[in-house]
């Protein structure tokens, strides 16, 4: 069967539900299917829609080198860090998740993008463009591109493995055009507070989808203004959710490896060809930087042991937050 993009509704039809249904263990996890409706709590598909996760135990973001006017790269970087360590030190059962979050650094590539042998992306001398995981700040023209809208604080897009439910990439975006945002802690509209914001996007980056539990919820689908602190520390729902995804394992004996699927690269896919054409097939020759060179090589074992993309193409799957409705208007 050939691969489809699906695109899930994060959003609509959970909203109808969230006013009246606010039980424990409501989250939900994002799954291969466009049916918002579903929510699947635990590793069982429902037909053909399987539950999402990232197959290995460690997985690695960027961030895009321009960072925003609005705030410092060492800042998001900062940011970014204690949000993912916030998932990653929720209290499970006999531990902490079974996953390891990884900074790999800046990267000049702001786009959202997979590439892969999956008949679209382009192959210059049998070699696949290498990706990254990419945190990028909006500070103009967030409008301008497709599914973007006003009420979005931010919005992050994964791809996966229909057959399987393997996530292979994801990319957060930060709507800093048309949002004022701030690292601090007496953080007040109409500034959002930035954590709060990552804090929720690193829920979808990890497979969460919004949960049908209440408001108090990290993956609540709308932040609060009047309570912005509430999205940095996660919820007995957020907690129960992250730790049935990844439950503990002893991950001491394991080797970290978070360079995702045909080697990382801090470019885009256009600006790796240009180098790739202009270069010999051997790695770390002209046009290519040796470092990179050797992380793509490693990363060759790695792929070997997991399943390769089908040809087809990437479904992906958007999860955003909005501005609650009761804080003020903009």
């Amino acid at each position: 069967m050939a691969m489809k993009r699906a695109w899930c509704s994060c959003v609509a039809a959970a909203l109808a539900v969230l006013a009246s249904a606010q039980q424990a263990s409501a989250y939900c996890r994002s799954n291969t299917c466009k049916r918002s409706e579903l929510c699947l709590q635990d590793d069982q598909p429902v037909g053909e829609c399987k539950p999402l996760r990232w197959a290995g135990d460690c997985i690695g973001f960027s961030i895009q080198e321009d960072a925003s006017s609005e705030i410092s790269y060492q800042e998001i970087s900062d940011v970014l860090e204690a949000a993912f360590d916030t998932w990653m030190q929720a209290p499970c059962d006999g531990g902490t998740p079974g996953l390891r979050v990884q900074n790999l650094g800046p990267v000049a590539c702001g786009a959202v993008e997979l590439n892969a042998r999956d008949g679209k992306t382009r192959i210059v001398d049998g070699l696949v463009p290498g990706n990254a995981n990419v945190v990028v700040f909006r500070d103009l023209e967030w409008l301008a591109a497709a599914g973007h809208n006003t009420e979005m604080l931010a919005l992050t897009t994964v791809q996966f493995d229909r057959k399987t439910g393997n996530l292979w990439g994801a990319d957060m975006e930060i709507n800093t055009d048309l949002y004022d945002f701030t690292v601090a802690d007496d953080s007040a509209a109409p500034r959002e507070d930035l954590l709060a914001i990552v804090t929720h996007e690193a829920g979808h980056f990890l497979g969460l989808d919004h949960t049908m539990a209440g408001p108090e919820a990290t993956m609540h689908s709308r932040y609060d203004r009047a309570d912005p602190m509430n999205f940095r520390t996660l919820h007995d729902d957020d907690i129960a959710g992250v730790c049935q995804i990844y439950p503990p394992r002893d991950l001491s004996a394991s080797t970290c490896n978070p360079i995702p699927p045909h080697g990382f690269s801090p470019e885009c896919a256009d600006d790796q060809l240009v180098r790739c054409s202009a270069a010999p097939r051997a790695a770390g020759g002209p046009g290519w930087s040796a470092p990179l060179a050797a992380v793509a090589i490693g990363a060759v074992a790695w792929l070997r042991a997991v399943r390769r993309p089908r040809r087809e193409g990437w479904p992906r799957s958007s999860c955003r937050v909005c501005v609650s409705r009761r804080s003020a208007n903009r």
